[in-house]
């Protein structure tokens, strides 16, 4: 799939980029604590042998490991711009959603909850021109990302207007 800006046209420049936020691992963390309670718990009310003792630690270890995968893989993956020309939009785990949409006023919505706001992160939603619809949630810096997009819609937009009216 390769690197987002790989999509670039010629001379086509990125305004903003963004990615997601550490909260996209608040899932992991949960599954890591989650498994590391269930492992105390067993070696704690159980006498076990020490080899025992440690295949559960290290099955514990494993799940997490496993567990992971998908959260990282999708930091990975996922990338947001705002160009001068288009918005691009690649996210997901195994299987990519790509969407590269010209830049328009109300191609974008943003999202936010309670953390959100506070930690500066939100669900981002982008509409493609055929009515694709892709949702990415924890991104980065989503409030920032919005306004930038529309930002340069409208300069995008009055630019277009700019030469006709000349």
């Amino acid at each position: 799939m390769g690197r987002a800006e790989d999509w670039l046209e010629p001379g086509e420049r990125v305004m903003f980029r963004t990615g997601l936020h550490p909260m996209a691992f608040a899932g992991v963390l949960s599954l890591a604590l989650f498994v590391a309670l269930v492992v105390v718990l067993l070696i704690r009310h159980n006498d076990l042998p020490p080899a025992t003792e440690a295949q559960i630690v290290l099955v514990g270890v494993l799940v997490v490991l496993v567990g992971s995968m998908p959260a990282l893989l999708r930091w990975r993956h996922t990338a947001l711009l705002v160009t001068d020309r288009h918005l691009l939009v690649r996210s997901g785990t195994f299987r990519q959603h790509t969407l590269a949409t010209p830049l328009a006023p109300g191609i974008v919505e943003q999202e936010s909850g309670a953390t959100g706001r506070l930690l500066d992160h939100g669900t981002v939603t982008v509409m493609g021109p055929d009515g694709q619809v892709i949702g990415v949630a924890h991104v980065a810096r989503a409030r920032q990302f919005v306004e930038m997009a529309r930002a340069q819609a409208r300069r995008t937009a009055t630019a277009r207007r700019s030469p006709a009216s000349s």
